[in-house]
């Protein structure tokens, strides 16, 4: 069991997505050992999201193979290690597993709730890591907040943490402030910047915007189904 004290700026950060009152407890849409997602209020819906919403497991796997992480290395780490390169941040069976659980939350969240995610993943190179974010539908997008992706607990440790943090509680908050941004395999069916719903996030690098009817008009790829 991974342990969970955080100081205040995390805390305060957490605070900030989810409202500063005692929100209700999130609905869970799925759970297993490693997977968890949940159904949380929204206290930044506005005018509310556009839930429930209808999102194909085949719109939802293009979605989630589309996206790409670059780590941030920043100058010094770029001049060492050179240009940094794009990976996706979902493999073929996490997003196998994720798509169609993913396309149900958005059918059962209200237009004042968003889907959230959660995954661990360990490999013995690696190790326990983490991927979490969350995703809403508002003026025909749909907004992906990835806050981890592949993130040690430890990650954050000389940043904001006094010890090793597990986000499945909170998973719009990013273990590691600086670690990478997110983008999109097609940025042409990225929402303009004067057309993304505004939503508040901690780090603009870690959202996007996806217009659902540009993706539609992509080639559609082949049916997904829940992993076992």
């Amino acid at each position: 069991m991974l342990r969970r004290t955080v100081i205040l700026p995390l805390l305060l950060a957490a605070a900030a997505h989810f409202g500063c009152s005692t929100p209700p407890p999130p609905r869970t849409s799925y759970q297993d050992p490693i997977t968890a997602i949940r159904l949380y209020v929204d206290d930044h819906a506005q005018s509310s999201h556009q839930h429930p919403a209808d999102i194909s497991p085949e719109q939802m796997a293009k979605v989630l193979g589309g996206l790409r992480v670059f780590p941030r290395s920043g100058f010094i780490g770029s001049l060492i290690s050179g240009q940094a390169s794009p990976k996706p941040a979902f493999a073929s069976t996490e997003i196998q597993a994720l798509a169609p659980r993913l396309s149900r939350a958005l059918t059962e969240a209200k237009p004042d709730e968003l889907v959230t995610f959660y995954r661990r993943f360990s490999d013995n190179n690696t190790g326990l890591a983490v991927t979490s974010g969350g995703m809403f539908v508002q003026d025909g997008y749909l907004t992906v907040i990835l806050a981890n992706d592949r993130t040690l607990p430890t990650d954050g440790m000389n940043q904001n943490m006094v010890t090793d943090f597990d986000p499945i509680d909170s998973p719009l908050v990013p273990i590691a402030r600086t670690s990478f941004r997110l983008e999109f395999a097609q940025p042409s069916a990225l929402a303009a910047p004067d057309k993304r719903p505004a939503w508040p996030y901690i780090d603009e690098g870690r959202i996007l915007a996806i217009d659902l009817r540009r993706l539609s008009a992509e080639p559609r790829s082949s049916a997904v189904h829940p992993a076992p």
